[in-house]
């Protein structure tokens, strides 16, 4: 799974140095399809050719949402922000108990082709952490930078 986890953003990245805006128009209706039809409500719609993905950065009940949809139509990966209160038990667990020193900056929900992660954005005084969790609580990946 780690694996998975580690080509998925690996992937992405690199799709990510070639990207170009456009309009929806733009966007083949097999896309545009997928899309509405699993976010009816979504507004502010911002879409970018990504290789020969589509990415669409939009809102959703005032959360910002990220969604990758191949030429195909099937979503490969969606990113949704969301509140600290908003985490698993186990994932709040874990940074009670292994990073009781750091507030909870940022969190968001992701699913790459099922597979469920939880990004945490952690701080203190003088670092920054981006932790990467398993719904069950288990670090995936973990990032440092200093302030």
């Amino acid at each position: 799974m780690k694996r998975l986890f580690a080509f998925a953003i690996l992937l992405l990245t690199a799709l990510s140095s070639c990207a170009q805006e456009i309009p929806q128009s733009l966007v083949p209706s097999v896309v545009v399809n997928a899309f509405q039809q699993k976010f009816p409500k979504a507004y502010d719609l911002e879409w970018e050719k990504k290789g020969e993905w589509y990415e669409v950065e939009f809102d959703l009940a005032f959360k910002d949402h990220k969604t990758v949809i191949d030429g195909a139509g099937k979503i490969v990966k969606h990113k949704e922000e969301i509140s600290s209160s908003d985490l698993p038990a186990a994932v709040k667990e874990a940074i009670k108990h292994g990073f009781s020193r750091y507030k909870t900056d940022d969190a968001c929900r992701i699913e790459t082709e099922g597979i469920v992660i939880y990004k945490v954005e952690l701080e203190n005084s003088t670092e920054e952490r981006k932790i990467y969790f398993s719904e069950d609580g288990k670090i995936m990946e973990a990032k440092t930078s200093y302030e």
